[in-house]
């Protein structure tokens, strides 16, 4: 598994197969619910073609990734990673994953600049590569609620051995955009992002500590005319009113709000047992913009060519529940109540129990079974497309998946 991690991160030095080298990866994946009213989405950045109504389908989990790297010389690649897979604006700009010229100043230090992963996470190096772990997909609670897979930019590892372990630091600075279904779309900007991580892998064990921030430096089209309406009761400067109305406006500001990530994972894997956890930490100055605590841990155990594996994952919302504190008359249901509704959507507070069963019926493919339960607590369905009927609901959702994971 450790070969696909490389594939995906582009760390794999061309210079060591010569030449031109193609690889991939991909997965083939199926998924049905048993709720009418509710649809799963595998990070916010997809969008059902039919809304929270949509049924048993292959697009959920399904994509295609191709890598090409070339050795320039011994100390100079190029990597460029494609990968096709479901989300809400599918072009050739948002297919490209990786884009960067990878440089080697000197014995254990790697500078890469371009189009580089996010190294948020335990799995940033192959979020995207499903025969590297598992699952069917990673934890909707630590891994869904932020889509940003790649920034364009710069980025240096220092690597440095100890004994057996060997440690990694890296840094890296740059922006990325995307395009979220809020409206019509959205497309978010961050800027500034900047992040920092600290790896150890020894034996069996992999642990990582990962720091990152950014600024979002654009406004949500779709919130144009409740801005307008918050800023006219603002201004209308009425006691104890106008003073909610512009703790609202405030809160609903996406441009210039800023964010940060904190998170913490281990790995273990010795050939037989295996386990991976990881807890984040988000904020964001902007209470409609998804932040909190998120966590999951995973056991599994080889049987053979058989990998069954038991997952608990839970979110926490960072922001409270919002509820009118003062009636705004005849603002009441044209600005207030939807101002209200926006904040509480977008929070995420859920649980989930997965069962996983894996099954290498080949050395580069992989079957995979999924069982999960889910349960969504009232405004904490900032994860899922639904009937907003169900808002104020405790919701139980059922799941079951079957994916064929491959690399090439």
């Amino acid at each position: 598994m450790a070969c696909c991690a490389l594939l995906a991160a582009g760390n794999a030095s061309a210079a060591e197969e010569g030449g031109l080298r193609l690889s991939g990866f991909g997965t083939f994946g199926y998924v049905r619910d048993n709720r009418p009213d509710i649809a799963p989405a595998r990070d916010i950045g997809q969008n059902p073609s039919n809304g929270f109504s949509t049924g048993p389908g292959w697009q959920l989990d399904s994509r295609i990734g191709v890598q090409l790297e070339y050795a320039v010389s011994p100390l100079i690649d190029l990597v460029g990673q494609a990968v096709w897979r479901d989300q809400f604006k599918a072009d050739v700009d948002s297919s490209i994953d990786l884009a960067y010229v990878a440089l080697k100043p000197g014995r254990n230090l790697d500078v890469r600049l371009g189009r580089i992963n996010y190294d948020a996470f335990l799995m940033s190096d192959h979020r995207n590569v499903g025969y590297a772990y598992q699952w069917v997909r990673p934890p909707a609670e630590f891994y869904g609620w932020i889509p940003i897979f790649s920034l364009d930019g710069i980025d240096a590892a220092y690597t440095l051995r100890d004994g057996e372990a060997q440690w990694r630091f890296k840094a890296q600075a740059g922006n990325s955009r995307l395009r979220i279904p809020i409206g019509n779309g959205y497309d978010f900007h961050a800027h500034n992002m900047l992040g920092t991580s600290v790896s150890r892998q020894s034996g069996s064990w992999r642990l990582k500590a990962a720091y990152s921030q950014f600024d979002s430096a654009n406004e949500v089209p779709a919130f144009a005319a409740l801005h307008q309406g918050l800023d006219q009761v603002v201004a209308a400067n009425l006691p104890s009113t106008s003073a909610e109305a512009a703790d609202l406006r405030r809160n609903l500001a996406f441009k210039n709000a800023k964010i940060s990530y904190t998170t913490l994972g281990a790995a273990y894997d010795d050939g037989v047992w295996l386990g991976q956890a990881e807890l984040g930490r988000s904020t964001a100055t902007a209470a409609v913009i998804p932040h909190g605590t998120m966590a999951y841990a995973s056991i599994g155990r080889r049987f053979g060519t058989w990998t069954p594996s038991l997952t608990l994952s839970a979110s926490r919302p960072g922001n409270r529940l919002r509820a009118a504190a003062n009636s705004w008359g005849a603002f009441n249901a044209t600005v207030r109540d939807p101002a209200l509704f926006t904040l509480n959507a977008t929070r995420i507070e859920q649980n989930t129990l997965s069962l996983a069963a894996r099954w290498d019926f080949r050395s580069n493919a992989a079957l995979k079974l999924q069982w999960e339960r889910t349960v969504i607590k009232p405004s904490g369905y900032g994860l899922w497309w639904r009937d907003t009927a169900i808002n104020m609901q405790t919701s139980r959702i059922n799941q079951v998946s079957a994916t064929v994971d491959f690399t090439f």
